[in-house]
């Protein structure tokens, strides 16, 4: 059976409001049929994460109550090595030939798209839905590595 597959990958370290509301929203779309939450296994900017098992059950925990259109998948650890967005659409693309895929950004991650490994071939192999962010979107307006300030702010 062939289906609309959104993906929506990233650290989530912590997933947050932000997170939540763009994968509610994607998966509110009647064109989609599944919202897929890929966290990274090893960021390719080399970013200090906490445990891939970590972030993937908190994801899981997190996620939840959107239902079964939302689902977190493991496909990068899977995978192994640096997390490449091209190299996990490729990958896909072969096991669920049927499938449609896309990827699903925030435009703050859209704006640093020149960083990332072969955006001109993803922007070939998907369609990509990109949510607003900042104080003037209807998407909260949090980072992950404020969540993780004030934590250790307040743990300190």
């Amino acid at each position: 059976m062939s289906k609309s597959i959104a993906l929506f990958g990233g650290s989530f370290n912590p997933p947050h409001i932000g997170h939540y509301e763009i994968a509610r929203r994607a998966a509110r779309r009647k064109t989609i049929d599944e919202v897929w939450i890929v966290p990274v296994y090893r960021h390719p900017f080399g970013k200090k994460m906490a445990s891939f098992a970590d972030r993937l059950r908190g994801c899981r925990s997190f996620f939840k109550p959107l239902g079964p259109k939302v689902k977190v998948k493991d496909w990068e650890r899977r995978l192994g090595g640096t997390s490449y967005t091209i190299r996990l659409i490729r990958h896909l693309k072969k096991k669920y030939p049927r499938h449609k895929f896309c990827l699903i950004l925030g435009a703050d991650a859209y704006r640093e798209r020149k960083e990332w490994k072969d955006f001109e071939a993803i922007k070939k192999e998907v369609g990509l839905i990109v949510f607003p962010r900042g104080k003037k979107s209807p998407i909260p307006d949090v980072s992950s590595t404020e969540i993780r300030r004030l934590a250790l702010a307040e743990a300190g």
